[in-house]
């Protein structure tokens, strides 16, 4: 598969729990949410375009946004402590 340009790119963040010897562990695991000309693509998996109808966000705290990603299999939601405005914005400037 052929590498795709970055039309932007946010910092993201997951909590990962895990039980080990009765003791439960939490981590958060940071990693890039990009934007290309085709797809966002998560640590997970991508979405193409065509399947992502759009993008919202919302405050929860003062360093900490959920990013909303709206496709047709449903709502994903992505965590990050910058904002995700230059992000959507860029997405949307490719949708018109």
């Amino acid at each position: 598969m052929m590498e795709q340009r970055a039309v932007a790119a946010i910092r993201c963040i997951r909590t990962e729990r895990s039980i080990r010897r009765l003791q439960q562990r939490t981590e958060q695991v940071e990693y890039d949410l990009v934007l290309t000309e085709n797809a966002v693509i998560s640590y997970e998996r991508d979405f193409p375009l065509v399947k992502v109808w759009d993008m919202s966000v919302r405050a929860v705290a003062v360093r900490c946004w959920f990013l909303y990603l709206h496709t047709d299999e449903g709502v994903f939601a992505f965590r990050t402590e910058e904002s995700p405005d230059v992000f959507i914005d860029r997405y949307r400037n490719m949708k018109t």
